[in-house]
């Protein structure tokens, strides 16, 4: 019983160890070691030097943008006094939508809400000018260096709201008022046709690109390999967390070191790696000390059974298939965390079903299927009105009113379908728009064969395409979830 207790106390350490691994630890940062050096350069010059820059972090979502800047920092503060020589603020497009949500939330991380009070301010730069003189000290009124990293940057300049925020930020490191360091991290890469021409010429246009397997030529760092060795990385435990530690044989013959003293070499480099660090479980308020119940002999066949795994061409076949779909670092994070999700007494090993199905649910269902099954059910008749409309009129673009006019036929048609209000429905058109899941056509005979023809239609009228393919459709319509019979016979039913 007792054996038993014992390896169930084994188990739940060794989840939660790598659980906080696999979700908390973003601050260590593999390859890109150019673009890793150039922001290391940007940061470190703007608080130990006082220089003021701004730059644009460019790649596909999971390529590590923010772990970049994340390790990075953590290489300043141990280098330098971070907490009391700068002050880094974080703003996300997604959470800071609008520029006085900004503000406040400069104002709470610059930890200045006494100071402004009660205060009211004309515009923008007057209470962004006000904190900055807050900050500044001494009897030469010196400022402290200012980090905004300013996440899902392509969100701060949506056509739909000012850019006033990035404008400011910019003329700040442009004119050189305080020392000052802007970083913002976009998976979009025509991001700057989106800027206004003021932000734009303020901006250094400074771009690091961060391509996943960028280079990567060689067998030893193809996706695969990279796939195998993060699956070692994250799921492997440091030998130094267990009771009995590796003991060194004295050596008694002087200028040979011992094959005791090389093994441990061998077990600290690998406990680098494999462990956490220590500022991880420091933000994550967890003991280290408590992971001190784990047994040496049991962290030891752990690792072997990893590296046994690794080693099976059914894993590898599975690592294989998650390359071919995404390169997601954050995603394959994902599925390492269902896998170790799973591990219990009754199943302390992992195995290979288990590891293929979560690959599967992970990539195999394709995303525009997944969108197109997140839809309503009216913006599902609309894509269902499109796609039959196109087929009548041989793949020929379609507007509003005819996808509208069809949609309405059908529900007249079936007396169980409520009747919808037009601007509820054009309300679900412009949404299929947003998400992409039909596109704009140009008008290509209009002489100059620019959209500023197609700018002066009425919305109703401008002519739209599917943009997703008809199998995708079908694969949704298969799988939807309480479809309604009348919509999945009219999908099924030729086109007269």
């Amino acid at each position: 019983m007792h054996d038993l207790l014992d390896s169930v106390t084994q188990i739940k350490l060794l989840r939660k160890y790598l659980k906080i691994k696999v979700l908390e630890d973003n601050i260590r940062f593999r390859d890109h070691k150019s673009e890793r050096d150039h922001v290391y350069n940007l940061i470190s010059r703007s608080i130990l030097h006082g220089e003021s820059h701004s730059a644009l972090i460019i790649g596909p979502r999971g390529s590590g943008k923010t772990t970049l800047i994340n390790s990075v920092l953590h290489q300043i503060a141990s280098e330098a006094d971070l907490a009391n020589d700068a002050i880094i603020v974080k703003l996300n497009g997604f959470i800071h939508q609008d520029d006085k949500i900004a503000l406040k939330s400069i104002t709470a991380q610059m930890q200045l809400e006494n100071a402004v009070g009660d205060r009211v301010f004309g515009t923008f730069a007057e209470n962004l000018n006000f904190l900055l003189n807050c900050l500044m000290s001494g009897v030469d009124r010196k400022c402290k260096s200012m980090v905004f990293i300013l996440e899902e940057f392509d969100m701060f300049c949506h056509s739909g709201r000012t850019q006033t925020l990035l404008y400011n930020l910019f003329d700040i490191t442009h004119s050189k008022q305080a020392p000052m360091c802007v970083l913002g991290t976009t998976n979009r890469i025509d991001v700057m046709e989106m800027l206004e021409k003021r932000v734009k010429s303020r901006f250094s246009h400074r771009h690091i690109f961060l391509f996943p397997n960028e280079n990567q030529t060689d067998a030893e760092k193809s996706p695969l390999e990279t796939c195998k060795q993060m699956f070692v990385q994250y799921l492997s435990m440091p030998l130094s967390l267990a009771k009995k530690n590796v003991t060194e044989t004295p050596n008694k013959r002087k200028g040979r070191r011992s094959v005791v003293n090389i093994e441990k070499m061998d077990i600290d480099t690998e406990d680098t790696l494999y462990a956490i660090p220590e500022e991880v479980l420091t933000r994550c308020k967890v003991d280290s000390r408590q992971f001190q119940s784990l047994e040496y002999g049991f962290i030891e066949s752990w690792n072997a059974h990893i590296q046994s795994i690794v080693k099976d061409q059914k894993l590898i076949d599975c690592l294989e298939k998650f390359c071919y779909y995404t390169i997601n670092e954050q995603l394959f994070k994902d599925v390492l965390f269902q896998i170790v999700s799973k591990l219990s007494p009754s199943k302390p090993y992992m195995e290979i079903n288990d590891i293929s199905s979560i690959i599967d649910n992970a990539v195999a269902p394709e995303h525009r299927v997944k969108l197109l099954q997140s839809l309503s059910i009216l913006e599902l008749s609309l894509v269902i009105a499109i796609m039959h409309g196109m087929q009548i009129f041989d793949g020929q673009p379609m507007n509003f009113e005819m996808v509208l006019h069809r949609y309405t036929k059908f529900s007249n048609t079936n007396s169980s379908n409520q009747t919808v209000p037009r601007p509820v429905v054009l309300k679900a058109f412009e949404h299929l728009q947003e998400l992409e899941i039909i596109m704009p056509v140009k008008n290509t005979d209009s002489i100059y064969n620019t959209d500023t023809t197609t700018g002066r239609v009425q919305k109703e009228y401008k002519l739209f395409a599917l943009a997703v393919p008809v199998e995708d459709i079908k694969e949704a319509v298969k799988g939807f979830k309480a479809l309604p019979t009348e919509i999945n016979h009219w999908f099924n039913n030729s086109v007269l």
